[in-house]
């Protein structure tokens, strides 16, 4: 394992990481709030030292060879001078960034001059002072742009005066040039350098619109995740609350209730004789209202325990479970001769408890809703989608006006007074917060006096490879 690791470590890809992040941590500096586009800029200068040292090789071995063969001794100590200030600019640490940038700026300036000196060849030292008044946009501030243009205007007219002038320099420059030559010249090189002074600045004008416009997005998108962060924090601890407060209704709550329920079933038995009509409808009253009481706690209760990590998903049989629904329904199914009927119903991925509490509960609604001397006739059928399972649950009740579509899913919320239909108004919405848990859709299809269907959906699941592979069984 050591060994692996050592031959890791001497690998190409990781040494030149390495110098990567050495390099970058030791000159680029990142103020926060900064323009991004002097961000860039900076970013764009480290990126030129990273590549600079390994690049620069290939221009220093033939100066240095030429200059050995030509006897050049002073272009040779100006190329090693060069080389190690590069490398102290590259890899020295606590020298501030802009210092770095100008002494970049010095070194390649003063090599393009010393190559005009030396080789008496106006090519290769014009282009290295072209080379550094561009790169002096592209890293400087704007209001920089023009030195580099004043610098080498400076440079064009120290070289033309040394030649109108013929001031002797050992015959390595003034001789093989006449000042019509470097006139013409060096007055492309001006023009090209103005032209970039005044449209690069230009093109990073629309860029620095789009990189301020790219960072406040950011800084609002970030904004906006820590709000939302706060807010799920919010939401969890809501949550811890509420569940310490299902906890105490469903145990401290009803025992209150058992004990109303108890002393006045108590009291009519032992007291029936000495009651009268009146005061035993009020017992009845009290008893309704407590067992009520009692029923929309354990309710309510269902309804805050429903989360998708309480259910595991596995495989469900429908057609078993709808069997369990109606056994569960039997003694209502029974009283009122009711017909449930089913289609061809498959083996499917998903939460078995949710499933049997939806189908429960939108079977129980359809009994209750039932139409007055008329059997109740109920049928749940199934359509496989490309990654749902549709199921529909059709009834021939009393229906619902499409006013009150939304309002039924609603906790708590009745269409009807509670002496023509019992219940807590909880089923549907326990329905509707079990079927969005699973990811699932419902919504219904109904007129007044001709029945309701309700549809739900429910996710295949087939990204989970549990899943997938007991859909192939």
């Amino acid at each position: 394992m050591e060994k692996q690791r050592a031959i890791e470590e001497d690998s190409p890809k990781t040494f030149i990481e390495r110098y990567r992040r050495h390099v970058f941590s030791t000159c680029f500096e990142s103020v926060p709030g900064e323009d991004p586009l002097d961000y860039w800029k900076n970013y764009l200068f480290v990126t030129t030292l990273l590549f600079i040292i390994p690049l620069c090789s290939i221009a220093l071995i033939p100066g240095v060879y030429l200059s050995y063969l030509t006897s050049l001794t002073g272009l040779l100590i100006a190329d090693i001078l060069a080389v190690v200030g590069l490398l102290l600019i590259a890899h020295v640490r606590g020298i501030p960034l802009a210092v770095r940038k100008w002494v970049f700026i010095g070194i390649i300036y003063a090599i393009g001059l010393i190559l005009i000196y030396y080789l008496g060849n106006y090519g290769p030292g014009l282009l290295y002072l072209l080379a550094v008044s561009v790169f002096m946009i592209l890293v400087f501030p704007e209001n920089a742009a023009w030195t580099g243009f004043y610098l080498n205007l400076a440079a064009c007219l120290l070289f033309g005066g040394v030649i109108y002038l013929r001031i002797p320099l050992d015959g390595r420059f003034s001789s093989p040039i006449d000042l019509q030559t470097w006139i013409a010249i060096s007055s492309n090189l001006i023009f090209l350098n103005a032209v970039f002074v005044v449209l690069i600045p230009k093109l990073f004008k629309g860029l620095q619109e789009s990189l301020r416009e790219q960072y406040l997005l950011r800084r609002k998108l970030e904004e906006q995740q820590e709000a939302l962060k706060r807010s799920l924090s919010e939401v969890k601890s809501k949550n811890t609350d509420l569940e310490h407060f299902t906890y105490v209704a469903s145990h401290d709550l009803q025992e209150p209730l058992r004990m109303v329920t108890g002393f006045m079933s108590l009291l009519e038995k032992r007291y029936s004789d000495q009651l009268d009509a009146k005061g035993k409808t009020y017992i009845r009253h009290a008893v309704d209202g407590a067992t009520r009481m009692r029923q929309l706690i354990l309710d309510l209760l269902k309804y805050s325990r429903i989360h998708p990590g309480t259910d595991p998903i596995e495989e469900v049989d429908v057609q078993r479970l709808f069997d369990e629904v109606i056994h569960t329904l039997s003694p209502e199914i029974r009283r009122l001769d009711a017909t449930i009927t089913h289609g061809p119903l498959p083996t499917i991925i998903s939460h078995h408890s949710f499933l049997f509490l939806v189908l429960q509960n939108l079977v129980s609604n359809a009994l209750k809703y039932a139409k007055r001397g008329i059997p109740p006739e109920i049928h749940l059928s199934c359509e496989e989608q490309e990654e749902t399972w549709l199921f529909w649950i059709r009834d021939n009740g009393i229906g619902i006006e499409q006013e009150y579509f939304e309002r039924i899913f609603v906790i708590f919320q009745r269409l009807h007074q509670k002496d023509a239909y019992d219940g807590t108004g909880m089923g549907l919405a326990i329905v509707k917060k079990i079927v969005e848990s699973m990811e699932g859709k419902i919504w219904l299809q109904s007129r007044a006096g001709q029945g309701t269907t309700f549809y739900f959906t429910v996710p295949k699941h087939a990204s989970n490879p549990k899943s997938q592979a007991l859909l192939r069984t």
